[in-house]
């Protein structure tokens, strides 16, 4: 018999954040963010999105000594910390597929490393939904995804 892991679901993930990469997002339009949410401007929440790879739980809020890492602490405070996190992509930039797109890596054909497909054309990735929200997002270094984003 299965055990279930209590914890948030992907869609409901997926609803609340509109799904997600490597993404600072401000609300550029407080018009658009209201229109697309429904919320007045105030209640727009900011969201910055921060990613990383391979350091495990290596930071001082999951709990490590050796790590000193006083801000991403605070982020961690006062934000979401993921104690339970698993990915469908063992490596790299399958894994980052998933992330950017909310699909499995099989379902997009992104599960090989090192390849590079096109993606259906209804398929968008996490920040052309932040965008569409009026939110600004910025990219400043990951690319490989496996397919041009």
């Amino acid at each position: 018999m299965g055990t279930t892991t209590p914890g948030i679901k992907r869609r409901d993930f997926l609803k609340s954040l509109g799904f997600g990469t490597a993404a600072l997002a401000i609300p550029r339009s407080t018009s658009a963010a209201a229109q697309f949410t429904g919320k007045t401007p105030a209640a727009a929440p900011n969201i910055l999105w921060i990613t990383c790879e391979d350091i495990c739980p290596r930071l001082g809020c999951y709990g490590d000594t050796y790590a000193i890492t006083p801000n991403l602490d605070r982020l961690a405070a006062q934000g979401l910390l993921y104690r339970n996190a698993f990915a469908t992509g063992p490596v790299c930039a399958p894994a980052w597929s998933c992330l950017i797109t909310g699909m499995y890596a099989t379902s997009l054909g992104t599960q090989h490393l090192r390849s590079e497909i096109r993606v259906p054309k209804q398929v968008r990735c996490f920040p052309e939904y932040l965008r569409a929200a009026g939110y600004y997002c910025s990219n400043n270094s990951k690319e490989d995804y496996n397919f041009k984003a």
